[in-house]
């Protein structure tokens, strides 16, 4: 697999193809995306704070929850799941009404290389990929042995988890699977460095501990890989939210423990379910529908 220079159906180096396109305008949709995503972050802030006083919590409870870590953080309650995991879905939207502004390309064109977003590969990559990921999760889960047996999850808390959990991997893979590593690949046109630059930035948001965040870091680049072999973020997308969506359940009815300190063997764990669905998707590819179609 080459990944060195520019080629039709790159979707990585893809971002110079458009209309308009000049070094600075990826800045634009930059700056803008963090300007709108302000505007949305105050609205999910007021509504959580809204909710909390129906709900008996305090502004500075919701305020704190994840400050230490995903040890202590609420994804269960409705709350604490519009706090923690609404507050990023919204880069999703802040993303959208960003390229309106900018207007040198469209929405879709952060999707795949067909200008929109492929449902049929993403349900393809999905229902698979609930054997490849789902399913190694959860037995891992049951391994260890970490089940409290306690249930942390309200129904509405739960529901409201599912909704937002699919938004927030959406939004977080065209941020920087789709935005920053096509702005990378803009900038250098090297398709590695892209997919190894937009990893960096994945993995510093995320409140781990060392070996958390070089497994974030290696996870982010084989998502990019992923989207650069399948020319889209259907599948990064399809393996964020198995993964994300997985864990919530499992710590969320106490079958797991969820941490801030990750070990080895979570890492090599995790790099080895994705190389799976690495493998999967090359051979699904040439079954779907090449990347360049």
């Amino acid at each position: 697999m080459c990944m060195k220079k520019n080629e039709d159906g790159n979707f990585v180096l893809s971002g110079r193809e458009h209309g308009g396109y000049r070094w600075f305008k990826p800045l634009q949709v930059i700056l803008f995306t963090a300007a709108f995503y302000a505007v949305l972050l105050g609205a999910v802030l007021v509504m959580t704070i809204l909710a909390g006083l129906m709900s008996g919590v305090s502004p500075g409870e919701i305020l704190s929850g994840n400050s230490r870590g995903y040890d202590n953080v609420d994804m269960y309650t409705p709350v604490g799941a519009i706090m923690n995991i609404g507050s990023i879905a919204v880069l999703l939207p802040a993303l959208f009404f960003a390229t309106l502004v900018v207007r040198y390309r469209s929405f879709g064109t952060y999707q795949s290389v067909t200008g929109k977003w492929r449902m049929r590969h993403f349900l393809i990559y999905f229902v698979t990929g609930l054997i490849v990921v789902a399913l190694p999760l959860a037995i891992c889960s049951f391994i260890k042995g970490e089940a409290t047996g306690e249930i942390h999850f309200t129904i509405a808390g739960f529901i409201i988890c599912m909704v937002l959990g699919f938004c927030q991997c959406m939004a977080e893979e065209h941020i920087f699977r789709g935005l920053l590593m096509q702005t990378f690949g803009g900038w250098t046109r090297i398709t590695t460095v892209a997919i190894i630059l937009q990893a960096v930035p994945f993995a510093i948001i995320h409140p781990y501990n060392i070996t958390g965040k070089i497994s974030v870091l290696l996870s982010g680049i084989l998502m990019g890989v992923m989207v650069y072999i399948s020319g889209g973020l259907e599948a990064s997308c399809a393996y964020h939210i198995l993964n994300n969506v997985t864990l919530y359940i499992i710590n969320g009815f106490g079958i797991q423990t969820v941490s801030t300190n990750l070990n080895i063997s979570d890492l090599v764990f995790d790099v080895l379910v994705q190389g799976a669905f690495i493998v999967l998707i090359v051979f699904l590819t040439g079954k779907i529908g090449e990347k360049r179609k």
